[in-house]
């Protein structure tokens, strides 16, 4: 076999059982959710956002063009493997200094992210700076972030139907 999916099944053995909840408790309790991440974390937390708008939330990706300001009373959900990453850090500091609360989701439990962030998931994954599996550059940490973020959907969703009905038309 070419991908090792072991990486992933220790990844989710080491995770809280109820941290999918945690999140869409925090999602319920915030008007307005922002996600953030850099590259492929970027990338995952906008799908997230994706199943969130078709749930009928209020959603932004920073870093759009059409994303508002960040006030206080708003969620920051950020993934971030390292903890560290320089734009990713900056939007969670904002965040905090307008009063937004910061949700981490990072495989780095001393990094400055976690330490800004009001609650975290760790996920116990490499980094994009660790040489020591198959799945390089981070792979294992985005991919869990993906299944992770689903995850809460499963926890959220209450409607499918209303969600396939605010499915993007304009494809």
């Amino acid at each position: 076999m070419i991908y090792d999916f072991q990486a992933l099944q220790e990844v989710f053995e080491h995770l809280p059982a109820d941290a999918a909840a945690r999140v869409a408790k925090s999602l319920q309790a915030h008007r307005r959710v922002f996600v953030c991440g850099a590259g492929r974390s970027g990338l995952m937390v906008k799908a997230f956002a994706m199943r969130l708008a078709q749930m009928g939330r209020t959603v932004y990706a920073v870093g759009e063009v059409v994303t508002p300001a960040i006030e206080a009373g708003d969620l920051l959900l950020v993934a971030s493997a390292s903890g560290e990453t320089a734009g990713v850090v900056r939007a969670a500091q904002v965040a905090k200094q307008v009063g937004a609360t910061v949700y981490a989701l990072t495989a780095k439990p001393s990094s400055t992210l976690a330490e800004l962030a009001d609650a975290q998931i760790l996920f116990p994954a490499p980094t994009k700076n660790d040489a020591s599996t198959r799945a390089v550059m981070g792979t294992v940490f985005e991919q869990a972030i993906l299944l992770f973020c689903d995850a809460v959907v499963a926890e959220l969703c209450t409607d499918a139907g209303a969600m396939r009905a605010r499915h993007a038309n304009l494809e």
